[in-house]
């Protein structure tokens, strides 16, 4: 009887420190970090984090998830727009979006899509946004365009919350943000973890990651 506990045992500790292979996985983390941020941090120090580990691991955004970003006039923009790479401005199924850098205007998409040198096509040039308009001008481009009466309803979006821009306060107000950061796991295999970044009384309180992994297939052969 000895004998076989003894037996048992290893058999039991083996199959404890055994790998859990099964996908979907789900880690938890309250205490301490992961991939560089603190579980208890600030919501600006967080994003200060994501900044330094979107170098590391290679992702370029974060989702704020349930965030308003659709206004209905561009003085509710003025103060936003240097922390976002695009913007949409729409109305039914006409519209366009506008990407900027730090610097300038570029690209325009129309509604179809298509590109398009500035928008809306028909307006002046001094009231358009332009292709390599500097960004400095975007505001007062708006307020313009917002005078004609036909796009005086028109809806604005900001969009694509890059992490090369500044942080928007605004994201201090809500409670949950995500990214998703991708690993090659082995060649036409790859590894993708979805973060979720959960908050609580302005503070970072866990950090959940989600991997899975997916085929990948060369589409140039």
């Amino acid at each position: 009887m000895k004998q076989f506990l003894f037996l048992l045992i290893p058999a039991l500790f083996l199959l404890s420190c055994k790998k859990d292979n099964t996908l979907p996985r789900t880690e938890t983390t309250t205490s301490g970090s992961k991939w560089g941020i603190r579980v208890g941090s600030s919501a600006a120090d967080v994003y200060t984090q994501l900044q330094a580990s979107a170098k590391l691991n290679n992702f370029e955004d974060v989702d704020v998830i349930g965030q308003k970003l659709t206004f209905s006039k561009p003085e509710e923009v003025q103060q936003r727009l240097k922390f976002y790479s695009m913007l949409n401005v729409q109305k039914d199924a006409d519209g366009a979006s506008i990407v900027y850098n730090e610097s300038n205007v570029i690209n325009i998409t129309g509604a179809i899509p298509k590109t398009l040198n500035k928008w809306p096509e028909t307006a002046a040039d001094e009231i358009a946004v332009r292709q390599n308009e500097p960004v400095d001008n975007i505001y007062k481009k708006l307020l313009a365009i917002y005078k004609l009466p036909a796009y005086a309803d028109y809806t604005i979006t900001l969009a694509y919350k890059s992490l090369t821009k500044g942080f928007d306060p605004d994201m201090g107000n809500y409670n949950e943000w995500s990214f998703y950061i991708f690993k090659d796991v082995k060649p036409g295999l790859s590894g993708r973890n979805y973060v979720r970044l959960i908050f609580s009384s302005g503070k970072l309180k866990q950090i959940i990651t989600e991997y899975n992994e997916f085929e990948v297939y060369n589409t140039n052969q």
